[in-house]
């Protein structure tokens, strides 16, 4: 008999109730009636926009992988004959090397955008879901090769605070009418010069992060949304987010990158066919509203109060304090005590964006982490590892368990290591490190 749960998303995904008799094909673990409908869905959703926004297709093969398996079910074959034909899908499991995520994947000779199994029942939530990763597959294409920097700047107060309130000024715009409209975008602009002339590095940071993660949402809102008061209202619920989230370090762009498209399309229609990996989105929006003014604290402050920024700024003050607790228990747990280091060469990492947070200027912490290297595989609870900012080395608390063979664990870590690597003594009593000599 089917799963209650499979059912369930059958209903959600429209699956006509006459093929819900229907098991899925052995071996698979994949309901196919589901697959077959999401692979069409994908065919839709880039066959509508028909390279229109990007000036080429998106459409291109899909990966759909279910974690905890690892089971793969692609529409079309591999290059490599690493999957197996199965009807019309083919089959297979995702390498241990690699790590199963919402993503894009360049494996057994082709360029992929590879999904978790099961996708969002919302179909809306979907479609954004499937043209973001099918963005990714193709962005090196269009010049845009993907740049995920950390931005500790966004885990102190004086960051969190410009941000939400360039955040709320964004919303304000999506409703405004006319002269009010562009008072509201001068305004985000203006609190977002304030907060990179306080970090200076922040531009370059935030830049890359918003031309990776915020197109790719950006395409995704715009493909699976092409009514404007639908774009509006995503746009609109991200932006929100804003206000609530507990960590920007590496997931602002999601928010940030959908507004600042939404705007440039109705203000520099074209600014895609020119845009090149150094551009700034919100630079192109400030070249389309004119000149700037001045990039003043003082009047920032005022412009800010009518966005609540004694509130915001008492929010963001508390908060802070509170951060500063956290931050010392984080020391303590990855700096403070014996600890196993790991020598980061080739590695891939998945993990969940908005649990990314900056430990100073020691490096940021990967919360629900999956990371391969040549020594194995390491993964963590929300707890998450230390990748210092360097990008030389993964940090975790020493083993708490055994120190030899080839499955190690410790506090709030799994490491699966390879053939022929082996743990060895750190340079601090208690220390690990591994070698494979």
């Amino acid at each position: 008999m089917m799963p209650r749960r499979m059912l369930a998303l059958l209903l959600a995904c429209g699956v006509p109730a006459a093929g819900l008799a229907q098991a899925p094909a052995p071996g698979l673990g994949f309901d196919t009636l589901v697959a077959r409908a999401l692979f069409r869905e994908a065919r839709e959703l880039t066959a509508r926009d028909a390279g229109a926004l990007w000036g080429r297709r998106l459409g291109g093969p899909i990966l759909f992988v279910e974690p905890r398996s690892r089971a793969l079910l692609a529409d079309s074959a591999d290059r490599e004959g690493r999957l197996q034909a199965v009807g019309a899908f083919y089959s297979g499991v995702l390498p241990a090397s690699e790590n199963a995520a919402n993503s894009s994947l360049r494996w057994a000779g082709r360029s992929w955008a590879m999904l978790l199994w099961p996708p969002p029942a919302d179909s809306l939530a979907r479609g954004v879901l499937l043209a973001h990763e099918l963005w990714h597959r193709v962005q090196d294409s269009l010049g845009l090769a993907a740049r995920d920097p950390p931005n500790p700047h966004l885990a102190g107060r004086d960051g969190r605070l410009w941000l939400r309130l360039e955040g709320r000024a964004l919303a304000r715009a999506l409703t405004a009418p006319g002269p009010a409209r562009v008072r509201a975008l001068r305004d985000a602009l203006l609190f977002r010069r304030v907060r990179r002339r306080e970090f200076p590095a922040a531009d370059s940071s935030e830049r890359q992060l918003e031309l990776n993660e915020g197109l790719a949402e950006y395409t995704g809102i715009a493909l699976a949304a092409p009514d404007t008061a639908l774009r509006r209202s995503l746009v609109a619920a991200r932006l929100e987010v804003l206000d609530s989230a507990a960590h920007y370090e590496r997931s602002f762009a999601y928010q940030t990158g959908p507004a600042y498209g939404f705007f440039l399309d109705a203000l520099a229609p074209g600014w895609r066919a020119t845009l090149g990996p150094g551009d700034d989105l919100a630079f192109r929006l400030q070249a389309a509203l004119g000149a700037p003014a001045a990039a003043r604290t003082a009047t920032a402050v005022a412009r800010a109060g009518s966005y609540g920024y004694a509130a915001v700024r008492g929010a963001e003050t508390r908060r802070a304090t509170e951060q500063r607790t956290r931050l010392a228990a984080l020391r303590r747990r990855f700096l403070g005590g014996p600890a196993l280091e790991l020598p980061l060469a080739e590695m891939k990492l998945g993990f969940d964006p908005g649990k990314v947070e900056a430990l100073d200027s020691v490096g940021t912490i990967y919360g629900s982490l999956r990371l391969t290297d040549r020594w194995g595989v390491l993964q963590t609870d929300a707890s998450g590892g230390l990748i210092t900012a360097d990008w030389r080395r993964l940090v975790v608390p020493a083993p708490s368990e055994g120190t030899t063979g080839r499955r190690l664990a410790g506090p709030g870590w799994v490491l699966e290591l390879a053939a022929g690597w082996r743990l060895v003594r750190g340079p601090r009593a208690g220390d690990w490190a591994v070698t494979d000599r």
